[in-house]
């Protein structure tokens, strides 16, 4: 088994590994796993890093990156392009608009519409 780790994988590989108690879980490395709302719309460019977790109706555009941790509310955006940072978290029906950036651990509030801060 291949035992390469990397610090993101598209979410056409995440969709490819097993789940374990609704986390998709690297095969090579347990540690890496992510989490994945069924109902979510996530364009297979996206990055994911390790522990991200995206909600139920939300919708993530192309090339955008979803860093360690970092959460996505259920029926939020994230535009094409948009860089979500390590340990933020996007509230509920938030909007990220496409090429947005936003740093680590920053918190936007539910339905909040969003360019970028660092």
């Amino acid at each position: 088994m291949e035992t390469e780790t990397r610090e993101y994988y598209t979410y056409n590989e995440v969709r490819e590994w097993p789940m374990v108690y609704g986390w998709s879980v690297n095969p090579a490395a347990p540690s890496f796993k992510v989490r994945i709302a069924p109902e979510a719309r996530v364009h297979p460019s996206v990055l994911l890093g390790s522990g991200a977790a995206v909600g139920a109706g939300a919708i993530i555009g192309n090339d955008a990156v979803v860093s360690t941790s970092a959460r996505i509310g259920s029926k939020a955006r994230v535009g094409h392009g948009a860089i979500i940072g390590s340990g933020a978290v996007i509230g509920a029906g938030a909007v990220i608009e496409s090429g947005a950036a936003f740093g680590a651990g920053l918190v936007v509030g539910a339905g909040v519409n969003g360019t970028s801060i660092m």
